[in-house]
């Protein structure tokens, strides 16, 4: 209780001083043409403070009973200083009186200044020096930084240590289901985005062979659905733990036979884009349509899955995160503002849906923790496993099994989506409803059906937004931090550099917790002037 008050009492003392400070500097700059002695004396005044507690801090003055008794021990120093320095400058202000031209320059100067300077004094002591410091000490030797001399040790360690960062068994990455899964689907974009150009400014043939091509990809993709839910059907009514038809597509899918038909397809189609370029062809791939453009980002996020899932490193465990939850957490919340979007309790359900991002981190994970829970035997008490138990699977812990790694990490990953897709959702909604309506109606009087409307007129109104949106995600996903430390404290390969960050801190080796401190500014700097380089662009 008296470090809570004590707490309450410097913020009240704090306050009041900043108020007092900006105040004092207001009257101070109205005094300058009018009275231009009180303003010189007023700026003495703050130059005195800071060289009394200069002074005083660093025990300039000499010890001695006629200057270093009362006034060198306290608050008497910085007061002599305040009260010297104003009598100088009110005396340099009497004597060198400039005109009253350069008095309203100086105010005019100077006025600005009052307003923006707390918010600048605030943003150098809170973030510019603590920053500067940060990467000074990256770079000094010993864990505290006071031995001399400097070195780059800390940040070789961090790209040589293979906890940290390697690309060992990258050549697996090539022949992993999901790699031979997402090829397969950036074909299957290729086509539907050929198919759908043909549709609308081929020749007869073409239209032709793309109405076919559809029809054959619809019936394919078609296959792809329902096959799983049938195996996971004959799980059920079988073993819970096996099924023929999922081993099946197991094999098919992790043979090397697919892998090299689906290279070979690839290989043809963009050599066919790479040459209806070079011929400057009339007819080019529709990537904005729904089909081409939904398996392309399919097919994009299997290809990284498939890479990052069997990179393991702390390294590659962060970028896993920004691509996981800033894709996901987006797509999702654009696939709610569109299906909220004027339908009945709209409100309530995007309240329900916004209403984790007032949840802390911490308790989010809390909460998460609990769902996935697993007991070693009896009743499962979590939720899912309850679910699993019931349909007679056998449970699993979600975090600790190691058959789970390092999809553990994609169930941590889990917990901020549900906390950020509603964020996106409730910016893009507005989004959405700032698209013209003259647009829209002009598309359906041109025979658009709802779905092309969307795609081919609110989509690119509002890819401004979803890339702020994106942006501002990895932003805040780069430096994830509590959920991490909160469920696994990362173990199980589900370390990030944040809570690697805090571990060497912790242990008190304070240059290396810098170096990993200046590595998380240095991925997220990027992104952030590729945010403010857009947002200015449109505002130009």
């Amino acid at each position: 209780m008296d470090q809570f008050i004590t707490m309450i009492i410097t913020v009240v003392v704090s306050l009041a001083a900043a108020a007092i400070v900006f105040v004092g500097a207001d009257r101070a700059v109205d005094q300058a043409v009018p009275r231009w002695p009180v303003f010189t004396g007023a700026v003495g005044a703050v130059l005195g403070l800071v060289l009394g507690a200069a002074a005083q801090h660093n025990g300039w003055l000499p010890a001695g009973p006629g200057l270093g008794g009362p006034l060198k021990a306290g608050w008497l120093v910085i007061l002599a200083g305040a009260a010297a320095g104003a009598a100088l400058g009110a005396g340099a202000g009497r004597m060198l009186q400039p005109s009253l031209d350069r008095r309203n320059a100086w105010e005019s100067r100077l006025r600005p200044w009052v307003f923006a300077g707390p918010a600048l004094a605030f943003v150098a002591i809170g973030l510019v020096i603590p920053g500067l410091r940060t990467v000074f000490l990256s770079f000094k030797n010993g864990p505290r930084g006071r031995e001399p001399g400097f070195t780059l040790e800390h940040y070789t360690d961090i790209f040589t240590d293979d906890e940290y960062f390697t690309v060992e068994g990258w050549a697996q990455i090539f022949t992993s289901r999901l790699f031979i899964a997402g090829l397969a689907a950036a074909v299957v974009a290729a086509a539907a985005a050929w198919a759908s150009a043909a549709r609308i400014v081929g020749s007869a043939k073409q239209i032709a062979v793309a109405g076919r091509l559809m029809k054959a990809l619809g019936l394919a993709a078609a296959v792809l659905v329902v096959a799983p839910i049938v195996g996971f059907v004959e799980s059920l009514a079988r073993d819970p733990n096996q099924s023929a038809i999922m081993d099946v597509l197991t094999v098919i899918v992790s043979s090397r036979v697919t892998l090299w038909v689906v290279v070979v397809l690839a290989a043809g189609s963009l050599l066919v884009w790479m040459r209806s370029r070079i011929r400057r062809q009339r007819m080019e791939l529709d990537w904005g349509a729904p089909s081409s453009s939904m398996m392309l980002a399919l097919g994009a996020v299997l290809l990284v899955f498939g890479a990052l899932s069997t990179l393991h490193a702390v390294v590659w465990n962060n970028v896993w995160w920004v691509v996981t939850v800033a894709g996901l957490s987006t797509a999702l919340g654009l696939m709610l503002a569109v299906l909220a979007e004027r339908a009945r309790g709209e409100r309530f359900a995007k309240t329900l849906i916004f209403m984790p991002m007032a949840i802390s981190m911490v308790g989010a994970a809390v909460i998460w923790d609990f769902m996935y829970e697993v007991q070693p035997t009896g009743n499962q008490t979590g939720l899912f496993n309850a679910v699993l138990q019931g349909l007679g699977f056998s449970s699993r812990g979600f975090f600790i099994n190691a058959t789970m790694i390092p999809w553990n990490n994609f169930w941590i990953m889990f917990i901020m989506v549900w906390i950020q897709t509603g964020f996106a959702m409730v910016v893009l909604s507005a989004a959405i409803r700032a698209v013209p309506d003259e647009l829209l109606e002009a598309a359906r009087v041109d025979g658009a059906s709802e779905t092309q409307s969307f795609w081919r007129v609110v989509m690119p109104q509002i890819r401004p937004t979803i890339i702020v949106v994106v942006t501002t995600l990895i932003v805040i996903v780069t430096k994830v931090f509590d959920l991490v430390k909160a469920t696994t404290n990362g173990a199980n390969r589900t370390n990030v550099l944040a809570n690697e960050m805090f571990d060497q801190l912790r242990d008190r080796n304070f240059t290396s917790s810098s170096a990993f401190a200046v590595v998380l500014l240095a991925l997220v700097v990027p992104v952030m002037v590729f945010n403010i380089r857009r947002m200015q662009k449109d505002l130009a």
